[in-house]
């Protein structure tokens, strides 16, 4: 059997595609979706490692319908360039989950001019979202989720420094990326439906899991900044990555959602549990000017916008 083997789907065939699918919860997200016969693009800044969650997850699935999509989040290049590739192999989009991120990364900007936790953590699956109108389109029941984080709820939307340059800190700036990804499922939701647009736009947050970034951001800093040593200490209670999968998959998959609903896990605080449930929507998530203003900036910013 081939490693990519997604051709030939029905017209009642499922694909997905999920960023960051080659490890923590993207791996998870497209494991769970493979299992509920949907067809998973996995969108990897590595190829090979995506690869290696390919055969990961066939070892399971045997019979999974999966390839992987090229996909530097760090580039609004590489991301036009990857929804090109993408539309040329498949003419709908079911599924989007726009999960691959960082974070609390040393200020630093991509090579477009935009620091990088907001680059790639909302900007570039803003304009992912866009570059992917005309195959969300072709589905019947197409829905985007984002993928939001409890840190949210720490954010502050800077329209005049979005990047947070001016005294940059690291904490703030990956709050502001996390918010600006809950703001933009709520207003692609409410732009969906003020046009009569068939489209559900969903967001989730995994709690306290451990996913691979915290240990990432805790080694880099240990020993330099207390609060990051402190959270890699802290892994040691974080629930598993596959159960902070559970409210993305939700999001993804129930077919009751509506628009704007944001799901995190069961537990107390929503940090962890074995199920999802609607999470607390942050104060600053509610505002919808500060929603239109960020859609309207980012467009500026990509290049491109849904055309809602």
């Amino acid at each position: 059997m081939p490693i990519d083997n997604i051709s030939d789907l029905g017209p009642d065939d499922r694909i997905a595609l999920v960023t960051g699918a080659n490890g923590g919860l993207g791996r998870w997200c497209a494991l769970g979706l493979a299992k509920q016969k949907v067809a998973v693009v996995l969108g990897c800044r590595s190829p090979e490692r995506g690869q290696a969650t390919i055969a990961w997850i066939r070892q399971q699935l045997p019979d999974a319908r999966l390839e992987v999509l090229a996909l530097d989040l760090a580039t609004l290049a590489s991301v036009g360039e990857s929804a090109e590739r993408f539309a040329k192999r498949h003419h709908k989009l079911d599924i989007l989950i726009n999960n691959a991120g960082v974070m609390m990364l040393p200020a630093a900007m991509t090579q477009d001019g935009f620091e990088q936790q907001f680059a790639i953590n909302y900007l570039s699956h803003y304009a992912l979202t866009a570059h992917l109108w005309p195959q969300l389109m072709a589905s019947t029941k197409p829905r985007v989720v984002s993928v939001s984080s409890l840190m949210a709820n720490q954010g502050h939307i800077r329209l005049d420094d979005l990047g947070g340059i001016a005294g940059y800190r690291r904490t703030q700036a990956y709050a502001q990326s996390k918010l600006a990804c809950l703001l933009f499922a709520r207003e692609l939701g409410r732009r969906a439906q003020a046009n009569n647009v068939v489209l559900t736009s969903t967001a989730a947050h995994p709690g306290f899991a451990n996913t691979g970034l915290q240990r990432r951001t805790g080694r880099a800093n240990l020993g330099r900044i207390g609060e990051y040593a402190m959270l890699a200490a802290n892994l040691a209670f974080a629930q598993p990555a596959r159960r902070g999968a559970i409210p993305l998959l939700e999001a993804a998959l129930d077919p009751a959602l509506a628009n704007g609903t944001y799901l995190g896990p069961s537990g107390p605080g929503e940090l962890w549990g074995p199920k999802a449930k609607v999470a607390r929507l942050p104060k600053a998530a509610r505002d919808d000017q500060v929603a239109a203003e960020l859609w309207d900036l980012s467009a500026t910013l990509a290049g491109v916008q849904p055309p809602l």
